[in-house]
């Protein structure tokens, strides 16, 4: 029994790092929950600068973020992991922001702040974990993260609608205004958002401790071969170097940028398509899953959702994973459509919600998989900055007017055109990304850095090639 308990505590400080980090995650999506509803709560008033200019900070932030860590990685030839002091900074900022939002009329105050710690957050976590986890964690911990996110979406949403549901009910029958209705709706998530940022900060102080006397490690990978490689100064050699140090093996096109830049886009298309489908069932009369006062039943529902698909990539891999989650939500979206016209019946679309979270995580780790070692945090900024645009384009496009024809519509005949609109472009994403993604389950990302160079040495892909390609020059050999 002793030694049981010895080798769980030694595997509970061994991930510590990552687990602090995955938390880490939960008070940003706190901020993006007070972001969902502030404009759904305030879209009758005139937009203005208030509403997007967090989002436009917090995208300026994380570039400067990605660009210090790039520099810092020219100048030292290796990856530094000073991401928990970012971190540390993120805290601070949390716990100061979410000061104002207890004052009517300062929560934009605090959500400028907020912003600058949701992307510190993203940049510096995200990149963290991605060279620090070992080939068996490292998919499943990008995933808590994103679960993580979302149970903080979830919370800020019961949170802030609660209160502004209560807001109606008191101004029921009379002609409320819009400052009337959002009075004192944040305070109940102020003050949520600031004990979890003090808990935070705590934690975040005390695993720094833990490190300094040894008892956790947070600047050696457990990916053995990243952590050699980051110790000699080979960690970012160049394709044509590898192809110098390696031998028995073959080479085909460099594939490394085009999947990167292929998977952001699609990451971008998947991602405004949740937000749509997100406030689509929120607000729209015909389509609403339940009650205003219960919608954020509908956010928990995801939440789970994405709990399932951190089990899921136990035993198969994330391109798998979403490719699986696509094709069934096709196959869901047409019983939806068949279901709710001929019985009005909304349960089929609470299964979608379900594979809405499953697949969450999916394009996030596959990208980070693929990504140049030394440019992580540049592509974790474009993708960070890509939400932030998709989310500000639906918002301003289909949500913030009430009059939009095609978001509100209540007709059948429209519903069912946006249906088919959503399985074209499922349909595309997982077809893409199944032909192009390589496979990455339990890889170490080196093996995964040389396969998408392009630089074929594994025995049984060498015995997949046919021959006479080899003979005739289409894929290119290496002649020792």
């Amino acid at each position: 029994m002793s030694n049981l308990w010895s080798t769980c505590v030694h595997k509970f400080f061994k991930y510590a790092p990552s687990y602090v980090v995955c938390l880490c995650f939960l008070p940003c999506g706190l901020i993006f929950g007070y972001t969902i509803c502030s404009f759904v709560a305030e879209r009758n008033l005139e937009a203005n600068l208030n509403d997007y200019g967090p989002l436009i900070l917090g995208a300026c932030l994380s570039l400067l973020t990605a660009l210090g860590l790039l520099a810092m990685k020219y100048i030292k030839h290796c990856i530094l992991y000073w991401q928990p002091f970012i971190l540390l900074a993120a805290g601070v900022f949390n716990v100061i922001s979410s000061c104002f939002y207890f004052a009517d009329g300062f929560d934009h105050v605090g959500a400028y702040m907020s912003y600058v710690a949701h992307s510190l957050t993203f940049v510096a976590g995200y990149g963290f974990l991605h060279t620090i986890s070992s080939k068996g964690s490292r998919s499943l911990m990008i995933s808590g993260c994103c679960s993580c996110y979302l149970l903080g979406i979830a919370s800020a949403v019961s949170l802030i609608g609660g209160t502004y549901v209560k807001n109606l009910e008191q101004y029921a029958g009379q002609q409320a205004t819009t400052e009337q209705l959002i009075d004192g709706i944040y305070v109940n998530f102020a003050a949520t958002y600031l004990s979890i940022a003090i808990v935070m900060m705590a934690v975040l102080i005390g695993l720094k401790v833990l490190h300094v006397l040894g008892t956790v490690d947070m600047t050696n990978s457990l990916d053995n071969e990243l952590r050699i490689a980051n110790a000699n100064g080979s960690i970012f050699e160049s394709r044509a170097d590898v192809i110098k140090r390696l031998q028995f093996f073959y080479v085909i096109k460099n594939q490394q940028w085009h999947v990167t830049l292929l998977l952001l886009f699609v990451e971008a298309i998947q991602y405004a398509l949740f937000i749509y489908l997100v406030f689509w069932f929120a607000l729209n009369d015909a389509m609403r899953l339940d009650e205003l006062a219960h919608i954020d039943s509908m956010f928990w529902v995801i939440f789970a959702g994405s709990v399932l698909a951190i089990v899921c990539l136990c035993f198969y891999s994330a391109k798998v994973h979403f490719v699986t989650t696509q094709l069934l939500l096709l196959l869901l979206t047409v019983l939806a459509m068949i279901i709710y016209g001929a019985t009005s019946s909304k349960v089929t679309f609470w299964l979608l919600l379900v594979l809405f979270g499953m697949g969450y995580s999916s394009l996030q780790i596959v990208l980070l998989e693929v990504t140049h070692l030394r440019f992580t945090e540049c592509i974790i900024f474009v993708s960070y900055t890509l939400k932030l645009v998709s989310t500000s384009i639906v918002y301003y496009y289909f949500v913030a007017n009430v009059n939009n024809s095609y978001f509100y519509a209540k007709d059948e005949s429209t519903l069912i055109a946006q249906g088919f609109v959503y399985m074209i472009i499922t349909s595309l994403l997982a077809l893409v990304v199944g032909m192009k993604v390589p496979r990455t389950h339990r890889s170490k990302l080196l093996d995964i850095q040389h396969e998408v160079y392009g630089i074929i040495f594994m025995k049984h892909q060498i015995e997949q090639l046919n021959v006479r390609w080899l003979n005739d020059g289409t894929i290119p050999t290496i002649n020792q």
